[in-house]
């Protein structure tokens, strides 16, 4: 389902108290633009943390009840995107949902991802979307990169080309529409100069991006994930 690119991202507390540093990704296309905690990263004074991934596609969905802001998003189920299985279809038995390989096999454009719900699933009760599988990183990233209400007998779609933006404040994994968040202008993060960036919330508590030289300084200063500089080749650049 096309080339897998990797990330890597580096955050950094160097603000005046404890606090959550959230990063979402904004797809192309989506049925909703609001955000999901897709990364989150609570970190102490001076705290410093780093992540790597791929986008490697999965479908999901998961048994949130009413989908609002603040309400936490938990898999119950994901299924990888591949050539074999573009699209699924949320089915529900009895109590029971699950992700099925949708049949006959839509032909969809590239980087287009469909997931179509039956007429048993009932509104306000799950929650359907899409995640970037996350390969390494701090606590349990990954429980959905865009999501939606699911509703019966309905098609949503999506687009990849994820545009990743990042915030600060009380934020948990995986919240959906954190309203921590709500006031921020977020962090539109840059990856045109490589493929790992450095995020810092500064002294003044503003959230920024580290420049190359900034992050290369930051990843020599401090211990690291050893495995992250064999994902991201450019990490000491």
């Amino acid at each position: 389902m096309g080339s897998i690119i990797r990330r890597g991202l580096v955050l950094v507390n160097a603000g005046t108290a404890a606090t959550s540093i959230a990063v979402w990704a904004k797809m192309q296309s989506a049925p909703t633009s609001e955000p999901i905690a897709w990364i989150c990263a609570n970190l102490q004074v001076n705290g410093y943390t780093t992540f790597a991934w791929e986008t490697a596609y999965q479908y999901l969905w998961a048994n949130t009840g009413r989908l609002t802001p603040g309400k936490t998003v938990a898999a119950a189920q994901r299924v990888p995107v591949s050539d074999r299985v573009p699209a699924v279809r949320l089915e529900k038995q009895n109590t029971h949902y699950r992700l099925v390989p949708f049949t006959p096999s839509p032909t969809l454009p590239p980087g287009d991802f469909l997931i179509e719900t039956d007429g048993n699933v009932p509104q306000d009760q799950v929650t359907i979307g899409i995640n970037l599988r996350i390969i390494s990183g701090f606590g349990q990233p990954g429980n959905g990169s865009s999501v939606v209400q699911a509703e019966p007998n309905v098609s949503r779609r999506w687009s990849a080309g994820e545009t990743y933006f990042a915030g600060f404040g009380s934020v948990v994994q995986s919240e959906f529409a954190p309203k921590g968040l709500s006031t921020q202008t977020p962090l539109e993060i840059d990856f045109s100069t490589g493929a790992t960036a450095g995020l810092i919330l500064d002294s003044s508590n503003v959230l920024r991006q580290m420049t190359r030289s900034d992050l290369s300084e930051t990843l020599r200063a401090a211990p690291h994930d050893p495995g992250l500089k064999a994902w991201i080749p450019d990490i000491h650049d």
